[in-house]
Formats: structure tokens, C-alpha cells, sequence
């Protein structure tokens, strides 16, 4: 069966609800219709229009190559929005796109634009050897609202998703994604793999597990990883790694392994929505010359009850600018040993916006420099044990100019062997 013959098989209002896909199902030549969502023209190769439908590859393997993407935004499967409430369960999908030159693109496993999509033990695998922006699975509410969105409702469990980009020049600005959740509300995933992989020269290039900015997300037992494919960890100039990106308000992440790696800067999480509740994670950013486990700028959230690492030569565990959280109960260590680092630092909040916080009964352990460094207004700080070296200082401000010097970004270098 070739690829295209399944949407007609899975839109046919005659057939039975649970639709049932066998055998080698071939991807090749692209012939289908556009749909332009928002200002997107996105092409699916298999489209789907039918409500309430389940779709259940047990029994088959989607798999194969195209030539060419650069002429348009695609999606192998593309979910129009009256497609509500289908679920996809069981499908295997393997995809290499082999492109003559790089494109700043898109190419989806998946993108949906319609309510209730279950993702169900489904494996999906997205390769380019040249820049394309990778998505495995792309959420598209499409609306900042607290209300419904058209694609809210997203389930994504016991899943395996894996998109890589491997260039060997690195021109043009491109990101890849494991999840995109664009502006959809209350979506959950969980007991997923969730893997992003590309290689370049900066922060033009980035790999990201999650990116989510939609409202009263769910994100529980997952493993989310983001390589940017520099296992030395000593230069800068790599594509920058980010394991989880929140931007969304209300967010619940908790009981996630989450991981930034091999990349110029790592990123284990990085947080601005406000009021998230962020828990029970073990975060790592790791193989980097500029890590960082979690930056929170989000207002009135909770950081707790963490494991929180980082190989990083110039590690901060935490990178705080915000107001009114609280950071209590987490285990924070850097891993490499202090003779290969630059600099070191546990919670790192010398900002005025950094204010007003509860800071409490943390354990910082072999942080080079210092403990805890904060402005003046920073808030509660009290109770937290800083087990490092004898002459890492507990708790500093921002008045101690030597430190603000040791401590500031900008100061990091490259390691050429």
C-alpha cells in the first residue's frame, strides 16, 4: 500500500470506526492538497477529516525516503479541525528526508489542528541530512486564550519520538523539536521518549525536546532529551540545547528525567510561564562549556523537591529571575571536578526582578564559587546547605563586584586542545 491510499481508506464514512493499517506502507512521491493554517501553508501527504475515528498500525510499518521537501511546509499526517477526538495508536513511522540543500522548511510527523488527538504507543522517527525544521509531533491551537482552543485536549502516552538534523554546514538559522504545542490548552503527555538532535555553530542552531506556550499543560514520567552533538563539551561555538521549554501558564511538570546535552549551551529546563509546578524532575545539563539545569523567569511558581546536576564548566543549577516562587527542597550538584571548572554557582539571582521569593532547605553540593548569589531584595533566603570546597562562599549579592566579574556569562571562553 502506498502512503496516500490510507486517507481515503481512514475518511470513508462507511467504513467501521477503528480502522486497522497492515503490512510495509511506502512513502515516495508527494501529491497532495495544501491547507493554510493561521499564515502557514502546510501540505499533508495523508489528511485526515474524519471525527472519532481510531487509526491502529499494529500491524504495519510506514517507512521510506522523500527527495525533495523544499517546496513547501509538510506533514505526513495533517489533522484538519473537524477531525475531533481521533486517536492514533500503535503506528510505526520511519522517515528520512533527503533534500538537495538546506531549507528553513517545516516537516511534521505529525500536525494537528483539531480537538482531542490521542497518541497512543506510537514510535515516530524524522531524519534530515541537511537544516529543515524537524517536528515530530506539532499542536496547533493557534489561539492565547483561557478558553478552548481548536487542538486542545492533546494525549501523548507511552509514545517514542526522535527527530535528528545532522547538516555538515550550518548557513541558515534552524531549530528542531521533539513536541511543539503552539497556543493549545490542556494537553498531557506522559511515559513518553521524547528525543531532539541537531548539529551547528551557535545559537542560530538548537535543539529542543519540548517547546510548549499553551495553558494547564501536563508533562509526567517522561524522558525528553536535547543533543546538539558536541560531546567534548569545551567550545561555544555548537548549536545551543534545550530539553524543555515552558512558556505556557499553569503548567504541571513533575516525575521527568529532562536532559540538555553535548552542546555549546545546555539547557536542562527553562521556564517563564507563570504559576508552573515543577517537581519531583531530575534535570541535568551536561557535555557543555556554559550549562544551566533550570532557568526560571516565570512569576509564582514553585521549584521542588528536584534533583538538579550538570557537568557544565561554567555551571549554574538554577538561573533565577523572577518573583514571588518558591525554591525549596531540591538536590543540586555539579559533577565535574573543580579543577576543570571556570566558574560554578548554585541558585544564581542577581536581579531586581528577583524579588520577593522563598529560598529554603535546598542541599548545594561542589559548586565552585559560591552557593547562593542574589540581589539584595531577593527575598527569604534561610536554611539551605552549601557542601562544596573551603573556599566556596554560602550566600553572596550582588554587591561583591569579584564575584559578579567570576560569575558573568560573558566571561566564558572556548577550550581549544
Amino acid at each position: 500500500m502506498h502512503i496516500t491510499e490510507i486517507e481515503k481508506v481512514i475518511n470513508s464514512e462507511g467504513l467501521e470506526r477503528e480502522i486497522r493499517l497492515s503490512g510495509k506502507i511506502r512513502i515516495g512521491e508527494n501529491k497532495s492538497s495544501s491547507f493554510t493554517i493561521g499564515k502557514t501553508c502546510v501540505k499533508g501527504v495523508v489528511n485526515i477529516a474524519r471525527e472519532n475515528v481510531i487509526v491502529d498500525g499494529s500491524g504495519a510499518e510506514i517507512e521510506g525516503e522523500l527527495e525533495d521537501s523544499t517546496g513547501s511546509d509538510w506533514a505526513l499526517f495533517f489533522l484538519r479541525p473537524g477531525a475531533r477526538e481521533v486517536t492514533l495508536r500503535n503506528i510505526t513511522l520511519r522517515l528520512r528526508i533527503k533534500n538537495g540543500e538546506d531549507s528553513r522548511r517545516l516537516f511534521c510527523g505529525i500536525y494537528n489542528t483539531a480537538f482531542g488527538l490521542k497518541i497512543e504507543n506510537c514510535r515516530i522517527e524524522l531524519y534530515s541530512d541537511k537544516q529543515l525544521k524537524l517536528v515530530g509531533v506539532y499542536n496547533n491551537g493557534n489561539l492565547d486564550t483561557h478558553m478552548e482552543t481548536r487542538a486542545d485536549n492533546l494525549v501523548i502516552q507511552n509514545s517514542f519520538i526522535k527527530v535528528e538534523c545532522t547538516p555538515e554546514e550550518y548557513a541558515k538559522e534552524n531549530t528542531v523539536y521533539g513536541l511543539y504545542n503552539n497556543l493549545a490548552n490542556s494537553i498531557s503527555v506522559q511515559n513518553t521518549f521524547i528525543y531532539s538532535r541537531t548539529r551547528g555553530n551557535g545559537e542560530m542552531q538548537k535543539a529542543i525536546g519540548v517547546y510548549t506556550n499553551g495553558r494547564f499543560g501536563r508533562f509526567v514520567g517522561n524522558n525528553i532529551k536535547a543533543n546538539g552533538m558536541h560531546n567534548i563539551g569545551k567550545l561555544k561555538e555548537q548549536a545551543h540545547a534545550y530539553g524543555f521549554i515552558n512558556e505556557g501558564l499553569y503548567s504541571i511538570i513533575t516525575s521527568n528525567n529532562i536532559v540538555g546535552e553535548w552542546a555549546g549551551k545546555c539547557v536542562g529546563l527553562e521556564t517563564k510561564g507563570e504559576y508552573a509546578k515543577i517537581g519531583s524532575n531530575k534535570i541535568l545539563a551536561t557535555h557543555t562549556i556554559c550549562g544551566r539545569s533550570v532557568r526560571s523567569c516565570g512569576n509564582n511558581s514553585v521549584l521542588e523537591g528536584n534533583i538538579l546536576t550538570s557537568t557544565s564548566r561554567n555551571a549554574r543549577l538554577i538561573e533565577h529571575n523572577a518573583s514571588s516562587c518558591i525554591i525549596t527542597g531540591n538536590l543540586m550538584e555539579v559533577l565535574m571536578a573543580r579543577e576543570a571548572c571556570g566558574s560554578g554557582v548554585g541558585i544564581y539571582a542577581p536581579w531586581e526582578e528577583a524579588n520577593k521569593n522563598i529560598i529554603k532547605h535546598n542541599i548545594i553540593r561542589n559548586v565552585r564559587d559560591c552557593g547562593i548569589y542574589t540581589g539584595p531584595d531577593a527575598g527569604l533566603v534561610k536554611d539551605n546547605e552549601v557542601l562544596s570546597y573551603e573556599d566556596t562562599i554560602g550566600h553572596s549579592n550582588s554587591g561583591d563586584r569579584r564575584l559578579a566579574e567570576k560569575l558573568d556569562e560573558r566571561n566564558i571562553r572556548s577550550i581549544y586542545e
